[in-house]
């Protein structure tokens, strides 16, 4: 019965809320099965998270406004697991330009968080600062002050040192990585 009543609930839905909820499922269930692969070795997780890609590709196709950066952000991690440094740094860069140039903040932030956790597990503790520093200030000004309290935590815990209150950016560092000059290179 209460399954049937799931059921019913979600056909009432219109199709639309659908199609994005099952887009943001095949999203976010990919990067979580790319992170899986990566801390296990698992290559069924990387198969499941390649899949992924294959989905967000054809969404790409049909709305790159809406689905281009979370192409990119799973094609990045793709390149973590696979130790393709240059090709993540880039897709990681393209993927945070994008959800910036289309005005999605908490996915920028998000971006920019994933590089910086990239940079640091790959040996570039210094490169890992601004990223950090940037998805804490994006978390900000998405509203999700927690998240930002919790990254301030973890950069503090990482890097140490005086940062501000608002958004933990020390000016002597860079606030934003410099995204367009890494790009063209």
């Amino acid at each position: 019965k209460q399954l049937a009543v799931a059921y019913d609930a979600i056909a009432s839905l219109p199709f639309n809320t659908i199609l994005i909820s099952h887009c943001m499922h095949v999203f976010y269930g990919g990067l979580i099965n790319f992170w899986i692969a990566r801390k296990t070795m698992d290559v069924s997780w990387f198969d499941r998270g390649e899949k992924a890609i294959e989905k967000m590709r054809s969404y790409a196709d049909c709305s790159s406004w809406n689905f281009q950066n979370k192409l990119l952000l799973l094609q990045a991690e793709q390149c973590f697991y696979l130790e393709d440094i240059e090709s993540a740094k880039r897709c990681y860069d393209a993927a945070i330009l994008s959800a910036q140039e289309h005005k999605f903040v908490h996915e920028e932030a998000l971006a920019c968080e994933l590089a910086g956790h990239f940079m640091l597990e790959s040996g570039e503790g210094r490169a890992a600062l601004p990223y950090f520093l940037l998805a804490q200030k994006k978390y900000h000004e998405w509203g999700a002050y927690a998240k930002e309290e919790s990254l301030g935590k973890f950069i503090k815990e990482q890097f140490g040192g005086e940062t501000t209150t608002e958004t933990n950016i020390d000016l002597s560092i860079p606030a934003e990585p410099d995204l367009r000059k890494r790009r063209a290179s």
